[in-house]
């Protein structure tokens, strides 16, 4: 077992016993390199009961190298694309072995509300947070209440969002998120849903979900301990 498997099970284990109930995260199938996590917007905020997927993969080199976080779930924030890319620092140059995933999560968490500022990477979503706080707030809303439900499905038009977020100038790897009914050009393809098929159900019920996800993690355990038995016996 390479030392990079030992220390994400180690911290797979210790996240289990130590994480707040405001983030979930797990190994994705077999594979320990690769992990779902979930996050809950922050109450008293415009993120308030969202639920907001991220995709998370380890390198073969950790913990020398930062894992690559993606938010799978359509937002409206300064410091995450429309991509998903997140831009915060600990995932980049202040990077450190001796953060865990833990750490990552409540680093996003916290930035939901508290955008940091100095270099955006969405900057329709910064130019609205610094120019008209009201209207960033409602954008953020809107985007939490359709994206980040547990069971949105993105076949719907989007709400409207103000012109004033968009400009002639915005770079062309930045994909523009705001709605359909505000651009020139049609999209080629409806938007996919992002969320995983995991947190799906016909009843729509987010409780039924975290059940789902928290008995999918049991059954990956007992898989997981019964192949260390195996291979120590």
């Amino acid at each position: 077992m390479s030392t990079a498997v030992r220390l994400i099970m180690k911290e797979w284990k210790a996240f289990e016993y130590n994480a707040p109930d405001y983030i979930f995260a797990g190994p994705m199938k077999n594979d320990i390199f690769h992990w779902h996590a979930i996050i809950i917007g922050p109450p008293d905020t415009p993120f308030a009961d969202g639920i907001f997927n991220l995709d998370i993969i380890y390198s073969y080199e950790h913990p020398f190298k930062p894992p690559k976080c993606t938010m799978k779930t359509k937002i409206f924030h300064p410091n995450i694309s429309s991509s998903g890319k997140i831009s915060i620092s600990i995932l980049e140059d202040d990077w450190r072995p001796v953060f865990t995933i833990e750490k990552i999560l409540l680093s996003i968490s916290s930035i939901l509300d508290t955008p940091v500022m100095d270099h955006p990477i969405n900057r329709k979503a910064a130019r609205c947070f610094r120019e008209n706080r009201n209207t960033y707030n409602s954008i953020v809303r809107k985007y939490t209440s359709k994206y980040a439900n547990g069971s949105s499905t993105d076949s719907e038009n989007e709400q409207d969002i103000p012109k004033m977020l968009h400009t002639d100038t915005d770079s062309e790897s930045e994909q523009d998120p705001l709605p359909k009914m505000l651009h020139t050009d049609t999209d080629s393809k409806n938007e996919q849903d992002l969320l995983p098929k995991m947190l799906h159900t016909e009843t729509n019920n987010p409780l039924f979900d975290f059940l789902r996800f928290i008995l999918f993690f049991l059954a990956i355990l007992a898989l997981l301990i019964f192949d260390f038995y195996k291979f120590f016996k």
